[in-house]
């Protein structure tokens, strides 16, 4: 017989050293996504997140853990992303665009996965079939140290002598929104409005969870929250547009918070962590994009934001 409690892993979450990165993309740079080509581009990539999980599976010597699942869950369930456009002349209008409310999102809550979809997914998956649950597809654990995967025992595995099996499984994530435009038309003002501030946040609940083979309920033993916040204000310096220094309210940062044994006691997810009908978060970017809510007015609005 063997097992695995809470207090037989642990987990450390932590972020890389290097700060964030805003990159300014002029009109008439070849870095520039080719729907940008108009209007420049402004990108954002935040640092890294990773966390490690030691386990340890405890039994008696020779009981079998073939196909025990273990791994990652990441659900996102704070989106904010929008752009407000004008320029110092009251008379050249606003803009205010958001990706963040329908019909851009229909929902926050989304299961982040890297895991591919339809037959490539269900082959990458296998032997475990199903919907998407976890974060990274499912790979053989053969070794202590493992790279970033949903890891599985192979077909056979025992409990060693010792009564003891210890291996890692590695998370990574890596944070960056889809680039906004350095100036956007106001069909109602009959004018181009430059960038004036945007928000973007988004925040995630991280799960270390593990499966005693197909069909067996998966078990959340830790976790962890994190977020991530950008405020900032911006204008035109040489025909150019430059990021403005930071006044009340801006603000670029990263938050984890520390490590609790299961789910996180949230009423907005904490009981959704297996539903399968959440959408996957990257699925829902393209749409958010495609679909954004736009709002144009003649003079200067507040759009319901802070300055």
């Amino acid at each position: 017989m063997a097992d695995l409690t809470p207090n037989d892993v642990v987990l450390i979450p932590w972020r890389s050293l290097d700060p964030p990165v805003v990159q300014m993309i002029q009109v008439g740079d070849p870095k520039l996504p080719p729907a940008a080509a108009v209007s420049g581009a402004i990108q954002i990539k935040f640092p890294d997140i990773y966390a490690l999980a030691t386990v340890t599976v405890r039994g008696t010597p020779g009981a079998d853990v073939g196909l025990w699942r273990f791994g990652f869950i990441q659900l996102g369930f704070i989106n904010t992303d929008w752009a407000h456009y004008r320029n110092p002349d009251p008379a050249d209008g606003s803009v205010f665009v958001a990706r963040d409310r329908p019909p851009a999102l229909d929902q926050q809550l989304c299961r982040d996965s890297v895991a591919k979809t339809g037959i490539t997914g269900a082959l990458q998956r296998f032997p475990y079939v199903g919907p998407i649950i976890f974060y990274d597809p499912e790979t053989p654990i053969n070794d202590w140290w493992n790279r970033r995967i949903t890891g599985f025992l192979p077909l056979g595995t025992k409990i060693p002598v010792g009564g003891k099996l210890i291996f890692t499984v590695l998370f990574s994530d890596s944070p960056a929104p889809h680039w906004w435009g350095l100036n956007k038309v106001n069909n109602k003002a009959m004018r181009v409005n430059q960038l004036y501030s945007l928000q973007y946040s988004r925040a995630f609940a991280t799960m270390f969870a593990f499966q005693k083979g197909p069909g067996k309920p998966i078990e959340v033993l830790k976790s962890f929250q994190w977020n991530v916040r950008w405020r900032a204000h911006f204008g035109t310096q040489a025909v150019q547009n430059v990021q403005l220094p930071a006044r009340p309210g801006d603000v670029m940062d990263m938050n984890i918070s520390h490590v609790v044994n299961g789910t996180p006691n949230d009423a907005r997810f904490k009981f959704r962590v297996l539903d399968t009908m959440l959408p996957i978060c990257n699925a829902q970017i393209p749409k958010s994009v495609k679909n954004q809510v736009i709002r144009e007015s003649k003079t200067h609005e507040d759009w319901k934001v802070t300055h």
